[in-house]
C-alpha cells in the first residue's frame, strides 16, 4: 500500500511529523497514538496490515519522541504547558486524518501513554471521533497519581524539570520489570516475545528516560481525566493483558471500564487477553490482537 508522509505545524512552530498507509478506497481511517518512551516506527507492520483490509492509518510522534525530535529533548514534552501541548498535536492529527478522508468514520487508538492523550483528546474534542480504542490502560486512580505527582514536583524543584531521575525510573518501568524476575532485559514485562523484546531494547529510539517535567505533565494531564464530561454515545474499546502491570494485571482496567459505564458512557467494552503484558500488539499472539483491533474500527462497509 503507498505510503505517505506530511508535516504538520503546531502553534508555537512545532512540526509534527505524520505517517500516512492509505488502500485506494479505505472504508475508516485510524489514528494511533503511541506510548512512551517509544515511536510510531513500531506500528508500521500493525498499519500496513491494516491497509491491506481497507484502513487508512495515520500515525505519528508526540513531542519527545521519535527520529525527528533532538537529542537533548528526547524524553521532554515541552517547558511549559507539555500535556496540552501533546494533546492539541494529536487534534491536529485528527483533523488532517479527516480531511484526507472526509466522508469515513474515524477511529483513535491511543496505546498506555496514547491512551491516557487520547483520553484527554476524546474529553475536549471528542465530537471528532466516532470510536476510541484504549490499548495498555488503567484507571486514574487519585491518591496514586497525587502521591507520585507530589513526589517527582520534589525532585523537580531540586533538579529542574529537564532532570532525568533514576528514582523515578525505579519506581515506574524499574518496578513492572521486577514483577517478572528473573529477568532476562530490563523490558520483559513489555512482552512474552522475545523477539520483540529485544526489539525494543536495541533500538536508541525506545527505553530512554523522561524527564520530570514530562512525567509532571503526564500525571497532570492524567489527573485532569473526567469521564462524566465525555459523549455518553462515543464507543470505547479497551484492550490489555491480564499480566500488565501498567493496568495493575488487568484490576486496573477492569475499574476503568466500569468508572466508563457509570459515567454514562453507554457502549464500553473491554477484552483482556490470558498472560498478555503491556504491549498486546506485539505479543506472541499478535494476530489475534490484531484481528481484535480490525473488528473494533466502524467501517464504512465492512
Amino acid at each position: 500500500m503507498p505510503e505517505q508522509s506530511a508535516s504538520l505545524s503546531a502553534p508555537d512552530g512545532h512540526r509534527i511529523h505524520v505517517n500516512a498507509f492509505e488502500p485506494a478506497d479505505p472504508g475508516v481511517t485510524l489514528v494511533i497514538a503511541h506510548g512512551m518512551a517509544e515511536h510510531s516506527g513500531r506500528y508500521t507492520p500493525f498499519a500496513r496490515w491494516l491497509s491491506e483490509r481497507g484502513v487508512a492509518v495515520f500515525t505519528y510522534d508526540h513531542r519527545g519522541h521519535g527520529g525527528h525530535c533532538p537529542s537533548a529533548d528526547l524524553g521532554h514534552y515541552a517547558d511549559d504547558h507539555g500535556w496540552q501541548k501533546v494533546t492539541d498535536d494529536l487534534g491536529l492529527v485528527i483533523q488532517h486524518a479527516r480531511a484526507c478522508h472526509p466522508d469515513r468514520p474515524l477511529a483513535l487508538l491511543g496505546h498506555s501513554m496514547g491512551s491516557f492523550i487520547a483520553q484527554s483528546h476524546a474529553q475536549s474534542q471528542g465530537t471528532g471521533i466516532d470510536t476510541l480504542i484504549l490499548s495498555a490502560t488503567n484507571r486514574i486512580h487519585r491518591p496514586h497519581l497525587q502521591a507520585s505527582k507530589a513526589l517527582i514536583a520534589s525532585i523537580a524543584t531540586c533538579y529542574g524539570k529537564r532532570h532525568r531521575s533514576q528514582t523515578v525510573a525505579r519506581m515506574t518501568f524499574g518496578k513492572f520489570n521486577r514483577l517478572f524476575q528473573p529477568n532476562r532485559t530490563a523490558c520483559d514485562w513489555l512482552s512474552r516475545d522475545p523477539e520483540q523484546v529485544d526489539r525494543y531494547a536495541s533500538d536508541p529510539l525506545c527505553g530512554f528516560p523522561c524527564t520530570t517535567g514530562l512525567w509532571l505533565d503526564f500525571i497532570g494531564g492524567m489527573l485532569s481525566i473526567n469521564p462524566q464530561t465525555w459523549r455518553h454515545d462515543l464507543p470505547v474499546r479497551m484492550i490489555a493483558g491480564d499480566c500488565d502491570p501498567v493496568g495493575e494485571m488487568g484490576k486496573g482496567i477492569q475499574r476503568h471500564c466500569t468508572a466508563l459505564q457509570r459515567a454514562g458512557l453507554r457502549d464500553a467494552t473491554l477484552t483482556l487477553f490470558a498472560g498478555g503484558r503491556h504491549e498486546m500488539l506485539n505479543e506472541t499472539n499478535a494476530s489475534e490482537v490484531w484481528q481484535t483491533v480490525y473488528q473494533a474500527l466502524p467501517l464504512y462497509a465492512r
